[in-house]
């Protein structure tokens, strides 16, 4: 007797489940890489000592907030939009969690713009793909994890990206009017962020005919002239910065290209393909922009340290993490593009063994200065009658943040001196001598709170 009709077979049964599963998963998509982002950020937030750069921008985004804001433009126009954001948040709260969550959350809303943009260009997997390279690449966890301004300059440069996306697509007033706003906000949270600007620009070129340029020559002619003039005050009064910047290094430069990597040559290399594919895919004249945008969004970042490089002091390790944004976007897009599925739920596996790896081997690694621990050893040792001398001067805020009871001071005087140098430790007793004025006092003790970290006692012999 066969079956009614009407009766589902278990093949039947199993491709119902399968397809709920993969409704569930459509419906999921948008929400995976801000979700792991927020996770990823949120984890042991508080565990690590505020660093030397956490510990000055506190400093300097303490007080009312207009006399924030006007310390910031005349001094430090370059962190004037951050210190302006972080001022409410240090008002309310000083721990080094609550100080770190503005961050976390420009690395949300990184992610699901990156989503935003991936699935306008290459579809919503391709979208979702970007998310969760991005939300899993170390180097831009870190910058979630830190109290600092390129967080939020990868995540508006992204923002911007996709606003300007849209624009070319729908070349309606109201999305040309809302990239303008976008890109003329990009230099008030870092300058490095400007160079999301010269990627919109070079892909422009390649939309040329497809450009309303009734509404796109107006908006990015205003984000240009504003870009210009906040990038020009920043770069001089970057020239004579203090604040351990040096000139441009090999080193400091493969060290930020690795960042923006994640230290993964799988997403250097689907970033390539990714970048191919979109070209190869595009009629002649016609979405070729998709790939010169993806192309800037990664190439950008470093054309523009490279360019600072030469007349300003800059810090290449840090800034060209922003570039993971479109090396993340094109790797998510590479990997979609891959049509073989072996091959592609390979390439996937190894995007996530490296980044486990990387993420692993980051959250092992000790802090190469612990301020906590230095302040902490001062503390139980320190009388009265002595002195305690921070060396360089600019690191002085960090130690105050954990020992605020304690005076400080430029040299050593009293009963013993306590010397806590951040940098290389071999250089420590040297500058150690510097400030105690020896035969006077003698090194009786060196503790180490951290690779980088150093506290010297010396006393009077």
């Amino acid at each position: 007797m066969s079956a009614p009709a009407h009766t589902q077979t278990p093949s039947d049964e199993s491709v119902a489940v399968a397809g709920r599963l993969v409704a569930v998963l459509d419906r999921a998509l948008p929400f995976l890489g801000p979700t792991l982002a927020a996770v990823l950020g949120l984890v042991a937030l508080g565990r690590r000592a505020l660093v030397v750069d956490e510990a000055s921008l506190l400093a300097a985004a303490q007080g009312p907030f207009s006399d924030v804001v006007d310390r910031a433009i005349s001094d430090d126009p370059a962190r004037a939009g951050y210190l302006a954001l972080l001022q409410p948040v240090a008002a309310h709260g000083d721990s080094e969690l609550w100080l770190r969550l503005p961050s976390v959350l420009a690395g949300i809303v990184a992610a699901a713009a990156v989503y935003l943009l991936g699935r306008r260009l290459a579809g919503r997997y391709a979208g979702a793909a970007a998310s969760l390279v991005l939300a899993t690449s170390v180097g831009v966890v870190s910058l979630t994890r830190s109290v600092g301004p390129l967080a939020f300059a990868l995540a508006a440069m992204l923002v911007s990206s996709a606003l300007f996306a849209r624009a070319v697509e729908r070349g309606n007033a109201f999305w040309w009017a809302a990239y303008a706003l976008s890109a003329v906000l990009l230099p008030l949270t870092h300058p490095i962020a400007v160079s999301a600007l010269a990627a919109h620009l070079v892909a422009a070129a390649f939309a040329w005919r497809e450009l309303d340029r009734r509404l796109a020559l107006p908006a990015l002619a205003i984000a240009v002239v504003e870009c210009g003039l906040l990038l020009a005050a920043a770069a001089l009064d970057r020239a004579d910065a203090l604040d351990g910047a040096g000139p441009l290094e090999l080193g400091d430069i493969g060290a930020g290209v690795g960042r923006a990597l994640a230290w993964s040559p799988v997403v250097a290399a689907l970033a390539v393909w990714g970048i191919v594919s979109l070209y190869r895919g595009s009629m002649p004249g016609n979405g070729r922009w998709k790939a010169a945008l993806v192309a800037g969004l990664a190439v950008m970042p470093l054309v523009f340290v490279l360019a600072a490089g030469v007349v300003v002091p800059v810090y290449p390790r840090a800034a060209l993490t922003v570039a993971a944004g479109g090396l993340s976007l094109g790797a998510g897009i590479g990997l979609v593009a891959i049509t073989d599925r072996g091959v592609r739920l390979a390439a996937g596996a190894a995007l996530a063994v490296v980044a486990v790896a990387a993420l692993a081997t980051a959250a092992a690694r000790d802090q190469p200065e612990n301020w906590r621990a230095a302040a902490q050893l001062v503390r139980a040792n320190a009388s009265a009658k002595d002195t305690v001398v921070v060396l360089p001067k600019r690191a002085r805020a960090a130690f105050s943040y954990y020992a605020p009871e304690l005076r400080l001071s430029t040299v050593g005087r009293g009963d013993a001196v306590f010397v806590v140098t951040a940098g290389d430790p071999r250089q420590a007793t040297a500058s150690g001598r510097q400030v105690v004025s020896p035969p006077r006092y003698a090194l009786l003790s060196e503790e180490h709170a951290g690779d980088d970290l150093v506290v010297q006692r010396w006393i009077r012999p």
